[in-house]
């Protein structure tokens, strides 16, 4: 439950010989060519996930069974199979944006990534309603992601207090949800 870093205190007062490994931090920390190492495993990550939602059978099934599971039922898609894949893969992200969190800031932390969460919500209904036209896409969610990291740093640079934040992202969330409610409307008609 403690926070772990370089030469952390125990609770007995004594502190921990070991240090971060370099190499670990070298993943958050380093750069490429000039580009920083998690850009570049972003971009790979994109790539990948994209040929794979788009180009593959397992891919067109996930959306499938995303968009009506039903539907994907009756078509003969196992769903439970289908759904529980998503999860693992979910999972597997989520654990792999979690190691290079932890070697961005260089100290692992219980709830490092909480106020991430309201991000990473806006960042993927402003993918799914204006660069998605109205269907969940990996590109126009890391179009989002790119739009709400902007705007995040642009709030920074222009000293706009801590907690102001919070509500210009949720006013975008709004937008974002009220352009989908939109798109999603007028297709039906």
């Amino acid at each position: 439950g403690y926070t772990i870093y370089n030469h952390m205190q125990f609770p007995d007062g004594s502190k921990a010989p070991g240090e971060i490994s370099p190499a670990f931090l070298l993943l958050g920390q380093g750069k490429w060519l000039g580009i920083p190492i998690s850009v570049i495993l972003l971009l790979l990550a994109v790539a990948a996930v994209h040929v794979f939602l788009t180009y593959t059978k397992h891919g067109r099934q996930m959306y499938v069974t995303g968009g009506n599971e039903e539907a994907a039922r009756l078509s003969g898609i196992r769903v439970k199979k289908v759904r529980t894949l998503a999860y693992i893969a979910s999972g597997i992200f989520a654990a792999i944006a979690g190691i290079l969190y932890a070697s961005r800031v260089g100290s692992g932390q219980i709830d490092a990534g909480s106020p991430l969460l309201m991000e990473a919500v806006a960042a993927v209904f402003v993918g799914f309603s204006v660069f998605g036209a109205g269907k969940p896409n990996v590109i126009g969610t890391f179009i989002g992601a790119v739009l709400i990291g902007v705007l995040v740093n642009g709030l920074t640079m222009m000293n706009v207090q801590y907690f102001a934040h919070d509500i210009v992202k949720g006013v975008v969330l709004v937008l974002a949800l009220a352009v989908t409610f939109y798109v999603l409307n007028r297709r039906r008609t």
